[in-house]
């Protein structure tokens, strides 16, 4: 019974240090600078013909003085190339190229994405994806904002449109908890991932980084990998307000989900070894607080009840009061009321999606 005492104390004291010291850093609504350097938006498609319907509209819509649309065209086997061209016709600024079809070169998007810096006329470029949406006409005025003499990287909010179902609120909720952890390491300690469909960086930031142009066959995580590179506390900025945020629709199966989360789940062994372990200990040490909680509860006499009792809703008043302080500043609905089910249940989804996407390998694509 010690022993399990004693071990129940060290992941408590674990895991209020990851939410005091990670999880309470969603800053306020930025304060907006006056400059507007040209910018270029680059989006990386891949048959998505019926999505760059709506998309481009929407990005040529969007209220900033100075910026270039770049649709970079990947290998598409749909009628992207005539939706463009007929696009081109409506926007005059949309420019858009082509990657050409090669079976014997397998790629991933970080091809296209580099075709598309190449493309871009501007030091500044913001990327975002063709199933996304931004969600205001300030989108690319919020993101730019963001910017200062000392920063070469914006790291953005892509949520995930609301629609009755479990599924859809596990997703929203994971990506929300998602964002508010990473986000706290990149203001704490070091940023170690962003989202491709809300990011934003400089040529010179892309100059610095090896690793992403030497991994052009690696089919996800790019921005992953970008970000944990070259992003410093000092040279990376965070912009989640609800006018600076993209909606994209999110998966419609479970078996779609699990597919998708095992591919985004290849990008952690390149993370730095000092986050991946803090991140593994965050992830151990919650399971095991509930497993010792449990257990303790059980066979412990009517003392100790109450003070692992009391434990636990130390833990969860600030597991609360954290999330609550992130959803009111990113504009996000009451879901992060579910947060004790969605934290208990959200380490066995992942399992899940790790051990689907073992078993069909074969679905490795960037998309």
């Amino acid at each position: 019974m010690d022993s399990l005492l004693i071990a129940f104390g060290a992941v408590v004291l674990i895991q209020l240090f990851h939410w005091a010291f990670f999880m309470f850093r969603v800053p306020k609504q930025h304060r907006r600078t006056e400059s507007q350097p040209p910018v270029s938006v680059v989006v990386c498609a891949k048959n998505e013909s019926h999505n760059l319907e709506r998309v481009v509209p929407a990005l040529m819509s969007q209220k900033y003085p100075n910026f270039q649309v770049i649709i970079v065209d990947d290998c598409s086997a749909d009628d992207t190339q005539m939706t463009l061209a007929r696009l081109r016709q409506q926007f005059p600024r949309l420019y858009f190229t082509t990657i050409p079809t090669d079976n014997k070169f397998v790629h991933g998007k970080k091809l296209a994405i580099t075709v598309g810096i190449k493309a871009a006329k501007t030091e500044h470029i913001v990327f975002t994806d063709a199933d996304c949406l931004p969600a205001s006409d300030e989108w690319l005025s919020e993101i730019m904002s963001a910017y200062d003499t000392d920063k070469q990287i914006v790291i953005g909010y892509g949520r995930y449109a609301k629609h009755p179902g479990l599924l859809n609120f596990y997703v929203r909720f994971e990506t929300f908890w998602n964002a508010v952890q990473y986000v706290g390491f990149a203001r704490a300690v070091k940023p170690f991932m962003a989202v491709g469909r809300n990011l934003s960086y400089t040529k010179t930031a892309y100059e610095q980084s090896s690793k992403y142009r030497h991994t052009l066959g690696i089919m996800s995580g790019d921005d992953d990998m970008f970000v944990s590179e070259v992003g410093t506390r000092r040279n990376t900025a965070v912009c989640l307000t609800p006018a600076s945020q993209t909606i994209s629709e999110a998966k419609r199966t479970w078996l779609d989900w699990a597919l998708q989360k095992s591919r985004h789940m290849t990008t952690s062994p390149f993370y730095p070894a000092s986050v991946r372990a803090l991140l593994g200990l965050e992830i151990a040490s919650r399971t095991a607080f509930y497993v010792l909680a449990t257990l303790l509860l059980i066979l412990g006499d009517d003392v100790l009840r109450i003070a692992v009792g009391s434990a636990v809703a130390v833990r969860w008043i600030v597991m609360y009061v954290a999330l609550g302080i992130a959803a009111k500043r990113m504009g996000e609905s009451k879901m992060w009321l579910a947060a004790i089910v969605m934290d208990i249940a959200m380490p066995w989804a992942q399992f899940g999606a790790w051990i689907c996407g073992k078993a069909n390998q074969k679905s490795n694509t960037w998309r």
